[in-house]
């Protein structure tokens, strides 16, 4: 297993996406955090005379990173994506199931790369989003607060994010590419709207299901989040995570088992 998941993480940090990927993603961080710096100045009338001050501070960087934590849920498809790298359409999987590899083997082997890619990519982005605020922001006086509160954000979230993982790594596995994308991009979207709580005020009769649509979905924790502190929902985000992590890598592997490679 330890060879097989060398293997897949040699492939994965050698292709060129992944690196197109942080570079882009960091060049708009960047660009983001240019504009508010110029567009957060302000003149300040002195003793000495007007001087410019810079109203925004890393805190409020903190808390802008805090609040879309969300967006994981969705990065993680590029970690999956990188790793499982179109094995159907390439017919590569086909050879590792002749070759006798065992499916079990295969299937956590990928899910466990995809794993360890998705964490290198959020520690360089979010390294690269702490070094631009740093670089380019005063401090505040909350930061370390700050720095503390997204610290606790980012330990609910782990657990939410490899649930997401683990539902996109089954659809990776049952079907095509495209069709497993744009599948976990509706389920967590409508799992997270509130379409169904819309539909609720036509049909109150649906009341119970919005409720559980609710419990289960994996953006439930990311929404209270923002009105609870987060050793409130510590508890529920982890058991909703590790849920849906060990649901769907049951469902895969059952899957996966009896599938016809071809």
């Amino acid at each position: 297993m330890v060879k097989y998941i060398n293997a897949e993480c040699y492939k994965a940090f050698h292709r060129k996406y992944l690196y197109i990927f942080l570079a882009s993603v960091l060049g708009l961080a960047a660009a983001f955090m240019l504009l508010l710096r110029v567009e957060g100045l302000r003149e300040t009338q002195t003793a000495e005379g007007m001087i410019m001050i810079q109203q925004v501070t890393v805190s409020e960087l903190m808390g802008i990173l805090a609040m879309s934590l969300s967006a994981g849920l969705y990065f993680l498809m590029i970690g999956a994506d990188i790793v499982f790298s179109d094995q159907y359409k390439y017919n590569t999987l086909k050879n590792e199931v002749s070759y006798g590899l065992p499916r079990i083997r295969i299937y956590l082997g990928k899910l466990v790369s995809a794993a360890l890619v998705a964490a290198v990519l959020c520690i360089l982005l979010l390294g690269g989003y702490f070094l631009l605020s740093w670089a380019l922001f005063p401090m505040g006086d909350e930061v370390w607060e700050s720095l503390r509160t997204v610290g606790l954000w980012l330990l609910a979230a782990f657990p939410l994010w490899m649930g997401g993982l683990g539902l996109f790594m089954l659809l990776q596995f049952v079907m095509k590419n495209t069709a497993a994308t744009i599948t976990y991009v509706m389920i967590v979207g409508f799992l997270g709207s509130g379409f169904v709580d819309l539909l609720t005020v036509f049909m109150p009769s649906l009341q119970t299901v919005a409720d559980l649509v609710r419990t289960i979905s994996l953006n439930t924790p990311f929404a209270l989040l923002r009105e609870q502190e987060p050793l409130e929902i510590m508890g529920y985000a982890w058991m909703l995570g590790v849920a849906w992590l060990g649901a769907s890598t049951g469902v895969g592997l059952v899957c996966f088992r009896k599938k016809e490679i071809s």
